[in-house]
């Protein structure tokens, strides 16, 4: 009775998250390699040849800030520890009073502009919003409709398919210990049907806690009541790193203070050990410069380091190591990496890459299976029809023969 409940569901709600499940799933496998495809597509704009001295970053935004013009303001620079790769400039913007259903109407702007760091030299500028890879992740995380409305939607249909996991483990489970080779091999000499049904279950198998981390970890963008609970799980609160986004307007950023600033992140963590910074620069809003700097550790989490500075001295201000981070940070700053599989590098990518195509396939087989369901009964209902229909034929064609009253003897009592 419990597995026919779970069945009906299983079957109800994949039907109706299935469409966004695939095109999720499909968006995000295309995402996983998002970085290192774009530097396959776009070598001019992203590896130069590293030179001696580098340039100082006040030259190098002013250079980008000019290539885009003065409405579009640089926010913040991506640095790479790789010497052969350029800097990237980025310039975003977002209309919060926008009533539009589509995303698209939300950004006002957002550019990229690449600068040779040896040089101070131009090497391009994308529009970013238009860009193919942030076009498949913003399909990804809400469909392209507003981030409001489309998380929501995207999140609610990871929730269920969350839910459809389970209880596809649960109506997989085999009963016997005879059962389980069958039940994670494929038959493919079988017939389509029973291929289908193997691609389904033993496919749903192998993938389902590399799925179930995906998917939870996915819903961190959708919704914040999930994201506190993790942080709860982990022994602590949002509200414990709120000290991250303090914003200090109690003095006046320089240029001086930034390149001290600059200079202070390069001498910390040397091009060996330095993965990628984001450095934000100061605005009327925020004087203080910094970010988060990704490097090479020996943690299993990302190993990544919130380093702030003074705007107008370029003195330090906050440094929060790894190793002094909760373990709830410590979740937060390598949600994407697990989420995307970047985590442990291309082996990971790549495990990723294939469990979102198995989590896209999953619907497909699970739909082609319901039809053939719906196909079959609809053959027994037919036949049933049909029998009742012969039944009812054979019964008209026979004669009606009444019966005649039987007459009783009489039994003479002498």
């Amino acid at each position: 009775m419990i597995k026919q409940a779970l069945l009906f569901l299983h079957r109800w709600l994949g039907i109706i998250s299935g469409i966004v499940v695939v095109v999720v799933s499909i968006t995000g496998a295309i995402f996983v390699f998002e970085e290192e495809l774009f530097q396959v597509f776009h070598p001019a704009l992203t590896h130069v040849e590293p030179g001696k001295t580098l340039v100082d970053i006040n030259t190098l935004k002013a250079s980008a800030q000019a290539a885009l013009g003065e409405d579009k303001v640089i926010n913040f620079v991506s640095i790479y520890g790789d010497p052969a790769r350029a800097y990237s400039f980025s310039a975003n913007k977002r209309n919060p009073e926008s009533t539009s259903w589509w995303e698209k109407d939300e950004i006002l702007y957002y550019n990229q502009v690449f600068v040779n760091p040896y040089t101070g030299q131009v090497l391009g500028t994308i529009d970013k919003s238009t860009e193919f890879f942030y076009f498949v992740r913003r399909i990804h995380q809400n469909l392209l409709l507003r981030r409001d409305i489309g998380n929501m939607i995207v999140g609610w249909s990871v929730a269920i398919f969350v839910f459809i996991l389970i209880t596809g483990i649960v109506l997989w489970w085999p009963q016997r210990v005879a059962k389980i080779k069958q039940s994670i091999a494929i038959k493919w000499n079988a017939k389509w049907k029973r291929v289908n049904y193997d691609l389904h279950n033993v496919l749903g198998f192998y993938a389902f806690i590399f799925a179930l981390i995906i998917a939870l970890t996915g819903l961190t963008w959708s919704f914040a009541w999930w994201e506190e609970s993790v942080f709860n799980a982990m022994g602590s609160t949002k509200k414990d790193v709120a000290y991250l986004n303090v914003r200090d307007t109690t003095y006046t950023a320089t240029a001086e203070g930034v390149t001290r600033a600059w200079q202070d992140v390069r001498q910390r963590y040397n091009a060996d050990k330095l993965l990628r910074v984001t450095f934000n620069f100061p605005t009327k809003k925020n004087a203080r410069v910094g970010g988060l700097v990704h490097y090479h550790g020996d943690s299993w989490w990302k190993n990544a380091d919130y380093v702030y500075y003074n705007g107008a001295t370029g003195a330090l201000s906050l440094l929060v190591a790894h190793d002094a981070k909760g373990l709830g940070m410590k979740w937060r700053n390598s949600n994407y990496d697990i989420h995307t599989g970047k985590i442990y590098g291309w082996p990971t990518q790549v495990l990723a890459v294939v469990v979102s195509l198995i989590c896209a396939s999953l619907p497909i087989t699970g739909f082609i299976m319901y039809l053939h369901r719906r196909k079959k009964e609809r053959k027994r209902m037919n036949k049933a029809k049909k029998k009742d229909a012969a039944s009812a034929t054979v019964t008209a064609t026979i004669p009606y023969k009444p019966r005649l009253p039987v007459r009783r003897k009489e039994v003479n009592a002498d």
